[in-house]
């Protein structure tokens, strides 16, 4: 039986709602602590978590309605999320990595995503998204770009107590449902026919659930992790262009085994 819609709604729901909350309830406690410089960083990350809840809402709406309009909002929704947690590394790092430059790409994304016809349907749990390869490429982008500089900058952290907290940020934030998800899409594949290119997006986006659970261990953590808002700094300009161009390889690498599962075509590329 195909159950989509009530996911839809019910995740999306849940992460929207425990957005609001965990940003009233540790807004109030880092003030209260005296960390109120964790503010910022608190406000787009709960932005970033209420986008990405939002988008569930627009797959549900999507679903009930049929409307193209409504689902190519949802999938701007979804992009507009991983934005806000690139914003929300920036605040961590107190450092610029030039994240407000994906803005452009995001405009050409939602130019094409109007301009086109976009097929999607209710599949199981989840939906299938039949013609989503630019968005889902461009949101890939953005998520390898935001995890190298996680990972290549945690160097300008003095302390090692400090650096710890990166590794707590990135899986409390996306890792942990992007890991189960790619292990339920591949043993999909083998033991009942998954789609993995028109499937995945949204079976990660469902279980995305997973971390507005795993969120209240990190922001808890936080403080103790981050004894003192880092110097402000900016990445070079030299050094973000190749890590935009070590992103793009890796997302190459990666669009490179989608043949392995038969699944990447003319129609799934060009809508």
């Amino acid at each position: 039986m195909c159950y989509s819609k009530e996911v839809q709604l019910t995740t999306g729901s849940i992460i929207v709602l425990l957005s609001l909350y965990y940003y009233i309830h540790y807004s109030l406690k880092y003030e209260s602590i005296q960390k109120k410089w964790l503010l910022p960083f608190l406000k787009y990350l709960v932005l970033a978590y209420f986008f990405i809840g939002g988008h569930q809402l627009f797959e549900f709406l999507s679903l009930s309605t049929g409307n193209q309009v409504i689902y190519k909002t949802g999938l701007m929704l979804s992009m507009t999320g991983m934005l806000f947690f690139m914003f929300s590394l920036e605040k961590l790092y107190n450092r610029n990595f030039y994240s407000k430059y994906f803005i452009i790409g995001i405009v050409g994304v939602a130019i094409h995503m109007f301009s086109v016809n976009m097929e999607f349907k209710a599949t199981s749990f989840h939906l299938s998204h039949s013609s989503v390869f630019i968005w889902a490429s461009y949101w890939m982008l953005m998520f390898i770009y935001f995890h190298i500089c996680s990972f290549l900058e945690r160097k300008k952290l003095k302390e090692d107590i400090s650096k710890r907290v990166i590794l707590l940020y990135v899986f409390a934030i996306l890792d942990i449902s992007f890991l189960i998800s790619a292990i339920y899409t591949i043993w999909g594949y083998y033991q009942f026919n998954t789609n993995v290119c028109t499937d995945s997006p949204s079976i990660w986006c469902t279980f995305y659930v997973i971390q507005i659970l795993s969120l209240p261990l990190f922001l808890s953590l936080l403080p103790k992790l981050l004894n003192a808002k880092p110097i402000k700094s900016k990445l070079s300009a030299k050094k973000a262009l190749v890590y935009f161009i070590s992103a793009i390889i890796i997302l190459a690498l990666l669009v490179l085994i989608l043949p392995f599962f038969d699944c990447l075509t003319l129609k799934y590329v060009f809508p």
